[in-house]
């Protein structure tokens, strides 16, 4: 897993790549929201369940997971936040942190 890297992006960004290879099966994906550090969200598992409630927020493939659109407050949960990825045949995990900035204007 050495692929996965934290990123910093602007809020409203889209389809943000959190490359891993892997595939959508075999790789589970969580995610500990800044809009909830307390509480770790199942993204998907290892045979490529997703969370109903998380499917318009994220979309797993053979590269990786990608987050449709950079958020800073969520619903149901933000975007930005600490990605964990689980590999099921060794067991192996990492994570990465996404970053999400707003533009302040003057």
């Amino acid at each position: 897993m050495p692929n996965l890297e934290n990123i910093a992006v602007y809020e409203g960004d889209e389809n943000i790549m959190l490359s891993l290879s892997g595939g959508p099966t075999g790789v589970s994906w969580k995610i500990k929201p800044t809009t909830e550090e307390l509480d770790t969200y199942t993204i998907s598992n290892y045979n490529g369940y997703m969370d109903p409630s998380l499917t318009g927020l994220f979309y797993p493939n053979k590269s990786g997971l990608v987050v449709l659109n950079a958020t800073s407050n969520g619903n149901p949960i933000s975007t930005s936040g600490l990605y964990i990825a689980q590999c099921s045949s060794d067991g192996v995990r990492a994570g990465a942190k996404l970053l999400v900035v707003r533009e302040f204007n003057y």
